[in-house]
């Protein structure tokens, strides 16, 4: 056996270890064979092994974490979603959309997907109930609004995308808002999908009455300026293309410094898990590349990509490996350095086209309640609703959308 496939085959056993025991974090499993195999297999000494770890990653998502992680603790991010659900007004028919719109907003300014759906989850699935809407369809399109934003250059996981981008040299200031705009495009036809499929249009408008909107915390100096901050972020990455992770951490200094935010807290309340997983899954991806396992990867997926079938392919095998793995954390850093030479041996396709396909396919899925989003939705149902059945269908929403992913790809990115 070739040292190329014994280090994919390690890969291939960490992900199924991380899907059968969720107790794990694959990240760590993951740092552990990138040692096991780089020390026994290859003879690298720890020291080279460590400097496979993907520090540019890890400190894009330590950040931004960070940055929004201030502005949440000091009462700023209630201050943004009283807001928007005090404008929005939702009811009826609108209830589901008004709450995708509420979502994709509040992840593309910069908290992200996860933090955009415990924010409004809570909020969204008793609305939906008491005004007579599907708490399915309300999940649905809660996640999958906030997926639609989340690719957004100054949320964390577009922040991680750009960094990724970045790796293959596409450096186009443009090229993020590109992606953005592809992602943002297939999630919202996902959305309008469920809202069809699911009764979006049938509930009777006022129908169990209407959401009342939450109070508006006060507007206080410290979260002026915190709104301040928070716009000078999107200022600096999306118009003069300062790198995020630089921005995230000279602004978060800066609040600290102004005692406009708890840094201990908002250190202790990071995203560890992910970070690891960050961390972990891209040192052995980049341990498994210098090995060839990589090159022996995309020869495998290139023999099944027909031409015609590129972006579809890569959409189905990220919706199925983020069925038991972290999107972001695994499935992007795994399979978007993968799109050059797939994209090479198949002689067909984009890179951008490939890279959009990756994103859609991993994120599609995430309103399975295996995930963090789904999980989130359950957790906020009322006590009335049958959480099993909800449960249920989730999971079989969240395996169609793999399927969904591909077709939207193909469609969208193989035939146009």
């Amino acid at each position: 056996m070739t040292l190329a496939l014994l280090a994919l085959l390690v890969l291939g056993a960490t992900l199924f270890l991380g899907i059968v025991r969720t107790d794990l974090n694959v990240g760590l499993l993951g740092l552990a064979a990138a040692f096991a195999v780089g020390g026994w297999g290859a003879g690298l000494a720890p020291a080279e092994i460590a400097r496979l770890f993907p520090s540019t990653l890890v400190l894009t998502v330590i950040g931004v974490s960070l940055l929004f992680g201030l502005a949440g603790g000091n009462g700023t991010l209630d201050v943004l979603t009283g807001g928007l659900l005090r404008a929005a007004g939702p009811s009826g028919q609108r209830l589901p959309l008004t709450f995708f719109g509420l979502a994709f907003a509040l992840s593309a300014l910069g908290p992200g997907n996860i933090a955009a759906v415990a924010l409004l989850a809570p909020v969204a699935l008793p609305a939906a109930v008491r005004a007579g809407v599907s708490p399915l369809l309300m999940a649905i399109l809660l996640c999958t609004g906030a997926n639609a934003g989340t690719f957004s250059p100054v949320a964390v996981t577009g922040s991680l995308n750009v960094t990724l981008l970045e790796g293959l040299g596409l450096n186009d200031p443009a090229l993020p808002l590109t992606v953005f705009a592809g992602v943002a495009a297939l999630q919202s036809l996902s959305a309008g999908l469920a809202y069809l499929l699911l009764g979006g249009l049938r509930v009777r408008a006022g129908a169990g009455g209407t959401a009342d909107p939450p109070d508006v915390p006060p507007l206080t100096p410290v979260r002026r300026l915190t709104l301040a901050v928070l716009a000078a972020f999107l200022v600096l990455v999306v118009l003069l293309g300062v790198n995020a992770a630089a921005a995230a951490f000279v602004l978060a200094s800066l609040l600290t410094l102004l005692r406009a935010g708890d840094a201990e807290s908002a250190v202790r309340d990071l995203p560890w898990g992910v970070i690891l997983l960050v961390g972990g899954i891209g040192t052995l991806v980049n341990l498994l590349e210098g090995t060839g396992s990589l090159d022996l990867a995309t020869d495998l997926l290139a023999r099944l990509a027909a031409p015609g079938l590129f972006h579809a392919l890569l959409a189905f095998v990220a919706g199925l490996l983020s069925l038991g793995s972290s999107s972001s954390g695994v499935v992007m850093p795994l399979l978007v350095p993968l799109v050059p030479d797939l994209l090479h041996k198949v002689g067909a396709g984009s890179l951008v086209g490939g890279v959009i396909a990756v994103d859609v396919g991993s994120h599609m899925v995430d309103v399975s309640p295996l995930s963090t989003l789904g999980a989130l939705c359950l957790a906020a149902l009322p006590a009335e609703v049958d959480r099993a059945r909800v449960f249920r269908l989730l999971l079989a929403w969240g395996l169609a959308m793999a399927v969904l992913g591909a077709g939207l790809a193909w469609v969208l990115l193989d035939l146009l």
